[in-house]
């Protein structure tokens, strides 16, 4: 990759650290298979974004609440979805950070595949390899069949969360996405048998690390990209593969070096933080007090 086009890369402000290293760098250097960016949330912007599309709902959402007869509330449902992909398209896909995105795929000779996974939120995922994008869109595929079936029979068990993303508790398929997205092996073992016996991933990654950090102080190179939850703050594998990050993107530019020391902070910060962020999260699916 030519020096020119990198520091063009780096001073582009319309791409986050994040971006521009674990997705146009690391896709781009065949360190990880492919890589993934959620729309609106990674883009700079995003989370004025999403305030914005939430704005331009509300009325139809608070209309809904008053809905009582069924076919009359289905059919406001598919008309709220519509409205929803309306603003995706006219917020998200018309901003300067998402042209950028597609922008910079190609000019550093990316392929990339946008998925959608709710009508407000997106996937691109952005590989050097046709077979890969194959691969991607295999496992897109399965995860409507999943979704389906837990959608036509939800059974008793079934949470809000299991029902909206129902393959994050399917081990089949998340390993084999953490295998496309270069994860190591032991990790994504161990994600994928955290989802199965119903342990809360973010909270057994985020405890380990307050845990590891009272005894000593942690390598974060551990967490080498974003919402990664390695088996161990002290695993050898992610460790590895950090190491092999830093060096090859030092290589390529002397200033990715402190820019990615940077990132893998920000990375571990996050790990912590996870409670708080589910929290957060959760607090949409609880119904609103009168």
């Amino acid at each position: 990759m030519e020096q020119s086009t990198v520091e063009e890369l780096l001073k582009d402000k319309l791409l986050s650290p994040k971006i521009v290293i674990e997705a146009f760098l690391a896709s781009s250097l065949k360190l990880r298979t492919a890589s993934q960016v959620t729309v609106p949330a990674e883009l700079p912007n995003g989370v004025e974004m999403g305030q914005k599309i939430d704005q331009n709902i509300q009325p139809q959402m608070m209309q809904l609440q008053n809905i009582k007869d069924l076919r009359t509330r289905a059919v406001a449902v598919q008309a709220i979805k519509k409205l929803m992909e309306k603003q995706f398209e006219d917020i998200v896909e018309e901003s300067d950070e998402f042209k950028a995105l597609y922008d910079w795929s190609n000019k550093l000779g990316l392929r990339n595949n946008q998925v959608k996974v709710r009508p407000t939120v997106h996937e691109i995922y952005l590989y050097t390899e046709r077979g890969t994008g194959r691969s991607i869109q295999k496992l897109m595929r399965e995860r409507e069949k999943i979704r389906r079936k837990v959608q036509r029979k939800p059974g008793e068990n079934v949470n809000p969360i299991r029902f909206a993303y129902p393959e994050e508790f399917d081990p089949k398929w998340l390993k084999r996405l953490g295998g496309v997205l270069g994860y190591p092996e032991c990790c994504i073992n161990q994600y994928a048998e955290d989802r199965k016996n119903n342990v809360n991933v973010e909270i057994r990654a985020s405890q380990q690390l307050i845990d590891e950090v009272k005894e000593k102080e942690v390598d974060t190179h551990v967490y080498y990209t974003g919402f990664f939850f390695p088996c161990s703050p002290r695993c050898e594998n992610a460790l590895k593969r950090g190491y092999e990050w830093h060096e090859a993107l030092k290589e390529l530019h002397p200033d990715l070096g402190a820019l990615y020391e940077q990132n893998i902070r920000v990375n571990a910060e996050l790990v912590i933080r996870q409670p708080e962020l589910i929290q957060k999260y959760l607090t949409q699916f609880k119904p609103k007090e009168d």
